[in-house]
């Protein structure tokens, strides 16, 4: 990713690139209120949410200092919907750093405390869709990091109002293309507005082409004038490019704000707290008699992203989790009481790890590679060859992140404890969960199974292919080496610096084992993997315990997060997939109703957890997306299922 280098003339940002300013320093705030605010009638607007408990969804192409978002959440949070959300999109493809964004606020004093809060979370660092939560929820910013065309083609959100701020036409035609200004239409309905600074013709024709009737309006200070205008036309459905991921997911509209939660880890805790920041009443199922009762209830683990040098949608996910799972920790505890913000290491384990150390982009904030000599500085250990750095990475205590959560939810949470569900059944527009003696345990109009490879007991999940994983963890006495470990590290395995002197390494990886038991191989297999990279560091009379548990995982090592779907109706509406039909051939996929799932995290729940919580949460409350549509499809339940009818081979005849 490529960061902004704004040249600084008298306090104020020039793109060199562009040959423009980013914003005028004689009246920047005046003309965002001119061109953006009054032209596209945002405080009435707001005012009318205010009466109907609505949101508000604007998309902006072209984020810069951020001028016009923290003015425009300024008036939302002035005559907003206090119980809705505004909802800001907007494109960048080279993003400020934080010190140059902070840089560039300190010009508008009377925006400081709005400033502040989106200073607080700014992390902006890999291409593709960024979330951040602010101000209680009121405001849900996504930046969309990248190329302006791919990334309004990832967009699926109806739009209430476009900022057209980009650099001039002449200076940077791409985010004026004819292609951008066809995402526009498709992501407009009627009643859209416009605004943007440029009045060039190409521009006015090129947006009444696209549907929308164009003014040519007096502008301000020194440009004389500017566009705004509205969509006219009538509403039409958003073009569907894979049909069997689309259809109807969100939850009923007539059932009540309650729901129920099947399993106390970080998936069903994190998706506990999606749902009660909007409003829900949720009761927990655990089938143990603790929080993380199963892998998400080890001693400590780390926060760490997963890169890829593929520009694939799972890359995508994961480095945008990583962030966003930051973030809610800075929520959760802003004193890192249960974490610490270290940083960490990936050693170079594997060719891909050492191909990654050769090619992945270095970016501040994500990853750099150090040298062997910079390495140990930073680890406290002797470390031989180059590494990964990953600067923002953090170690946490599951244990206190998951009390958090639960502390932070206060009565709108309920855990009931050593419940095994081992069945559900629909009827009357409710679950029914069921014991294995096939006795209630309760009933619910909203159910998500957050119950890691233990979903797949309940055959509405048959299709998800979640395999179970058992990874034991081994807890060694602290050395006088091993306690030199600043932060953590990962190699095929992984250690953590030490905790009352004792370290957390492992874990052991044993495929459609669910076995809970301890196993001293598996111990030793965890210390030699140790001693591989730090010789003589551990020897077996270091070993003070350890853990197993059972994670669940995914062929594509992805997790599943969405409604359930119906696999009868998929079978049927999708039977001659291998065929290679177009896919507007066919019909929207069905779901199960009211039933969804958040499982599937593997050894990176933490990392993983937050992110698809809330992307749940937003598909069950009909809520625009806090990922882009290659990650929504990548996650969906039903992938597995189609990628199995695509395959299929087609009968042969005799």
């Amino acid at each position: 990713m490529k960061y902004a280098k704004p040249e600084w003339r008298e306090g104020q940002p020039f793109s060199a690139e562009f040959d423009d300013v980013y914003f005028s320093a004689d009246n920047g705030v005046e003309e965002t209120e001119h061109v953006f605010v009054k032209h596209n009638q945002l405080v009435e607007r707001f005012s009318l949410c205010e009466s109907t408990a609505a949101g508000f969804v604007i998309a902006e192409t072209g984020f810069g200092s951020g001028l016009n978002f923290l003015i425009t959440v300024k008036h939302w949070l002035e005559h907003g919907n206090s119980c809705g959300t505004l909802y800001f999109y907007s494109v960048e493809n080279t993003p400020f750093n934080l010190q140059d964004l902070i840089r560039a606020h300190q010009v508008w004093p009377e925006l400081k405390h709005i400033a502040e809060e989106l200073q607080k979370y700014y992390v902006v660092a890999s291409y593709g869709y960024h979330c951040f939560e602010l101000f209680g929820a009121r405001v849900k910013l996504v930046l969309m990091i990248g190329d302006v065309e791919d990334m309004l083609a990832q967009m699926q959100t109806r739009v209430d109002a476009w900022f057209l701020d980009g650099f001039a036409p002449s200076l940077n035609e791409s985010m004026w293309s004819k292609q951008v200004l066809g995402h526009i239409q498709r992501l407009s309905g009627k009643g859209t507005t416009f605004s943007t600074y440029t009045a060039v013709g190409d521009v006015r024709r090129g947006l009444i082409d696209a549907g929308f009737t164009v003014a040519k309006e007096a502008g301000c200070g020194k440009k004389r004038h500017m566009l705004a205008g509205v969509y006219e036309q009538n509403d039409t459905e958003l073009p569907i490019q894979q049909p069997w991921y689309e259809g109807a997911q969100g939850a009923q509209k007539c059932i009540p704000k309650k729901a129920c939660v099947i399993g106390a880890g970080i998936a069903g805790l994190s998706t506990a707290w999606a749902l009660v920041k909007r409003g829900y009443q949720v009761e927990i199922i655990e089938q143990g008699d603790q929080l993380g009762f199963q892998a998400s209830g080890n001693p400590q683990a780390m926060l760490m992203p997963r890169l890829s040098l593929q520009d694939a949608a799972d890359a995508e996910f994961y480095t945008s989790a990583y962030f966003y799972a930051l973030r809610c920790l800075k929520q959760l505890d802003p004193d890192q009481q249960c974490w610490k913000q270290s940083g960490g290491m990936q050693l170079p384990s594997s060719a891909r790890i050492k191909k990654q150390i050769a090619d992945y982009p270095q970016t501040d904030e994500l990853v750099k590679v150090l040298q062997a000599d910079e390495a140990s500085q930073r680890s406290g250990l002797g470390i031989k060859q180059s590494v990964q750095y990953f600067p923002l990475a953090a170690s946490l205590q599951p244990a206190g992140v998951l009390q958090a959560l639960v502390d932070t939810m206060g009565d709108a949470l309920s855990i009931r404890y050593q419940c095994l569900v081992e069945s559900l059944q629909y009827a009357s527009n409710a679950w029914t969960l069921y014991d294995k003696n096939a006795e209630l345990i309760t009933s619910a109009q909203l159910v998500i199974c957050c119950s890691a490879w233990q979903t797949r007991r309940f055959e509405q999940f048959a299709n998800l292919y979640v395999q179970p994983v058992r990874g034991q963890i081994t807890e060694l006495q602290s050395t006088e080496q091993s306690s030199r470990l600043k932060l953590p590290l990962s190699y095929e395995g992984y250690m953590l610096p030490d905790v009352n002197n004792r370290h957390v390494t492992g874990a052991s990886f044993e495929v459609d084992d669910c076995s809970t038991d301890i196993r001293h191989l598996e111990h030793q297999d965890n210390l030699a993997d140790v001693n591989l990279w730090f010789e003589g560091m551990f020897n077996e009379k270091e070993i003070l315990g350890g853990r197993a548990s059972v994670r669940a995982v995914t062929p594509d090592r992805a997790p599943v997060i969405g409604a359930a779907p119906s696999a009868e109706n998929y079978r049927q509406a999708y039977a001659d997939l291998y065929k290679g039909r177009p896919a507007n051939k066919y019909p929207p996929g069905q779901y199960l109703p009211n039933l969804y799932v958040n499982a599937g995290h593997g050894a990176r729940g933490f990392t993983s957890a937050f992110l698809s919580a809330d992307l749940l949460a937003a598909t069950i409350c009909n809520e625009p997306l806090p990922v882009s549509n290659r990650v929504r499809y990548a996650l969906h339940p039903a992938r597995f299922l189609i990628r199995s009818l695509k395959k299929r081979e087609p009968k042969k005849h005799t």
